[in-house]
């Protein structure tokens, strides 16, 4: 392995076809030019779903895992920065001096691996498969963590 980045202009494919498929034009139209000072805002709104794309496959690799979730005798490999932006209970638990803000390894009680699994995959995905037969674990599950843009979608 080199000791050395080369400098690379080159995007991966997936970033390229993002931009491609109506990225582009998005793009450009969010560019805004201050007239006063000639600064100009850029807002990127496709790079949201880019980081997200790149955190959810940094999750499958295992790579820079930095906390295991044990439930039920299951191990979740997680990203605690990714934990402490989407729940309040997890950003409660790393960010203060609670036990489990340098502990590898934390027993979660109080829900199922499978649902378990479903969050953490909203989690790194935004997207949830709602059943009839998980609803209530799955909303008393967002409550627990505190996932108000899940809690959300279960209000009338």
């Amino acid at each position: 392995m080199a000791d050395t980045l080369e400098n690379n202009s080159e995007c991966p494919s997936s970033a390229k076809s993002e931009a491609s498929a109506g990225g582009l034009s998005m793009l450009e139209s969010s560019m805004q030019e201050n007239q006063q000072d000639g600064q100009v805002v850029f807002e990127d709104p496709v790079f949201a779903g880019f980081l997200q794309d790149g955190l959810h496959s940094l999750r499958l690799e295992d790579s820079l895992i930095d906390v295991s979730l044990l439930v039920q005798g299951q191990s979740f490999q997680c990203h605690r920065v990714v934990l402490a932006a989407a729940s309040h209970y997890f950003r409660a638990m790393f960010c203060n001096d609670l036990r489990e803000k340098h502990e590898e390894n934390i027993n979660i009680k109080g829900i199922n691996a499978d649902t378990m699994r479903i969050l953490l995959e909203y989690t790194y995905t935004s997207k949830v498969i709602i059943t009839k037969d998980n609803v209530q674990r799955m909303l008393e599950a967002a409550s627990l963590f505190q996932l108000c843009s899940l809690i959300f979608l279960f209000k009338p």
